[in-house]
């Protein structure tokens, strides 16, 4: 019994721990470079975007590379499980953001963000606790659901600190609490990371297809 809560209590801090830590991470580095893409004035080439995309960069090899000894550490048998998931989604997720470097549109830059980098990173970090508690009980699975999805609505906090100052804060954080939930949901039902990051990518494609004019579209 003693061992159930405890391993319990591990699989609440995965899921609540990454999408916060991450959010926090993103955040104190805004602060100590002064570079966020919401500061960043186009065209990028003239500005301090690169500087931007080496930040992001080191962010997510450090904070992967961290996440991964954790797993490997913590919860052995479900890394090695899916060992080849985490290692291709973060892969894919650098090099992304790596080919940030040579687009030089704002349009263009935030369909990269969107599409690509963000999904596989959020998703990496938010849902891959769902491989370890999908086998246990339903009830389980729902309260871990919950708690991802509660990280993944504040870590997006990180990506614009300014939520705080709009009132847009809790119809956004619900929406995206929502959202996370959806995933969860799909994920029960098909437990394949690879059709959460499509599902991902294809909701941030239609909310930057909104805002097309804004960001300069067709430049």
């Amino acid at each position: 019994m003693v061992t159930i809560k405890k391993e319990w209590r591990m699989l609440f801090c995965f899921a609540l721990l990454p999408c916060i830590v991450w959010g926090l991470f993103l955040f104190g580095c805004d602060m100590l470079v002064g570079v966020h893409r919401s500061y960043v004035h186009y065209p990028i080439w003239l500005s301090g975007y690169p500087l931007y995309r080496i930040k992001y960069l080191v962010c997510a090899l450090l904070f992967l590379s961290i996440l991964r000894r954790i797993y490997k550490k913590l919860l052995p048998n479900v890394y090695y499980n899916y060992e080849k998931i985490y290692i291709r989604c973060s892969i894919l997720a650098i090099i992304s953001i790596v080919f940030g470097f040579f687009v030089r549109t704002k349009f263009w830059n935030y369909i990269l963000d969107g599409c690509f980098v963000s999904p596989f990173i959020e998703e990496l970090i938010a849902r891959f606790i769902l491989y370890a508690v999908r086998h246990h009980s339903w009830k389980l699975y729902v309260l871990v659901a919950l708690l991802s999805s509660l990280a993944f609505s504040l870590m997006h906090i990180g990506y614009d600190p300014s939520l705080f100052t709009k009132l847009t804060l809790l119809p956004k954080l619900s929406e995206l609490f929502l959202f996370g939930l959806i995933l969860c949901s799909i994920f029960w039902f098909f437990p394949r990371l690879d059709f959460l990051i499509s599902i991902h990518a294809i909701s941030n494609l239609y909310g930057v297809l909104k805002i097309a004019s804004e960001l300069g579209y067709p430049l």
